[in-house]
């Protein structure tokens, strides 16, 4: 399957809100409560998206679209937050979620590398990102990308399970 991958738009937001939903529901499930995962709301998590979308670079939302121009997956990267000592600036790679229907296809792999590839032109020469603990499809994921355990399992205030931050040098 061919993928086109480009810089996601506003009228994407409603198609990345029930990707999310259905992203969590199919990876974390066992892993999130269930109480949570059915509570997902596709509607706030499109407008929260939509804050991401409209957001200055260096922030970037990039989609995979199929064949047929249907969104079928998206990812989030940008600068931090919340920057910390230990981080040195290291840009971030917030979520990168797929319809379950896609996964295998090679939609994340060309999403991943969008965003690596940004963040990289943007001057980052570092990236991180969390993965849940027991996420461990995500964790190979990364790793056959590259990316790195840095640091033990932690579990912030309002997380829903430990997870673990990972690294990639961009340079």
């Amino acid at each position: 399957m061919g993928w086109s991958i480009r810089r996601a738009v506003a009228a994407d937001a409603d198609r990345i809100g029930e990707i999310t939903v259905a992203g969590w529901r199919h990876a974390y499930r066992g892993i999130v409560d269930d109480e949570r995962l059915d509570a997902l709301d596709a509607g706030e998590i499109a407008e929260v998206r939509r804050a991401a979308i409209a957001a200055p670079e260096p922030m970037a939302v990039f989609v995979a679209e199929d064949e047929q121009g249907r969104v079928q997956g998206y990812c989030i990267v940008g600068p931090p937050r919340e920057p910390e000592p230990s981080d040195d600036g290291a840009a971030v790679l917030y979520t990168l979620y797929l319809d379950p229907a896609v996964i295998g296809t090679g939609a994340g792999g060309a999403l991943h590398d969008a965003g690596v590839a940004h963040l990289a032109a943007a001057g980052f020469a570092r990236a991180t990102l969390w993965v849940y603990t027991a996420n461990t499809g995500a964790q190979s994921f990364y790793a056959h990308r590259g990316w790195r355990v840095d640091g033990e399992p932690y579990q912030g205030p309002g997380w829903s399970a430990p997870a673990t931050r990972w690294a990639l040098d961009l340079r």
